[in-house]
């Protein structure tokens, strides 16, 4: 994983820190989060499909605090203290490529990085775009079909990566 200290993410953002089965256990900030694995986090993934089967993939700015310029899903952030894991979804969605649309739960993992750990929850929807990039989340959004997506693999954060193998995007 690429982690970099040079960011526009704010380091003092409230994260709900959790153990193994979701169970909140305290609060800790962005920055103290993604500089210990032993604090759990929760976080969400926003996975959106197009009328053609296609899977929106963005590519993350490179002033994201990790993996920076990194292929991800169609949305991604962390749950903050006071949310939910649904209304983190939407208000990552909103954020990252201004939408609104009705989202599905499907299922939560766990996931272990060198500096971090999170408890990755994913959410999957159906929109065609337009979308509004905030380019200061991501450099690109667009549509990729399986093939596509599986050639971007090694090029994905491995949340991202996770998910999609999870889904049956990737093997």
């Amino acid at each position: 994983m690429k982690h970099t200290n040079d960011t526009t993410d704010e380091q003092s953002e409230l994260f709900i820190v959790v153990d193994r089965d979701d169970n909140i256990v305290g609060y800790r900030t962005r920055g103290e989060c993604h500089n210990d694995k032993s604090l759990t986090h929760r976080s969400v993934s926003v996975v959106l499909f197009n009328d053609h089967g296609e899977v929106l993939l963005q590519k993350r700015s490179m002033t994201k605090d990790t993996w920076p310029g990194y292929y991800t899903v169609s949305a991604s952030g962390h749950v903050t203290k006071g949310s939910t894991y649904e209304e983190a979804a939407k208000r990552e969605m909103e954020e990252e490529i201004g939408l609104s649309t009705d989202l599905t739960y499907q299922t939560k993992f766990y996931i272990e990085e060198p500096y971090e750990s999170e408890l990755v929850a994913v959410f999957t929807g159906h929109y065609n775009g337009p979308f509004k990039i905030n380019t200061a989340e991501l450099e690109e959004a667009k549509f990729h079909t399986q093939e596509e997506a599986i050639t971007l693999s090694d090029k994905m954060t491995s949340a991202a990566a996770h998910t999609l193998k999870v889904l049956g995007i990737l093997k």
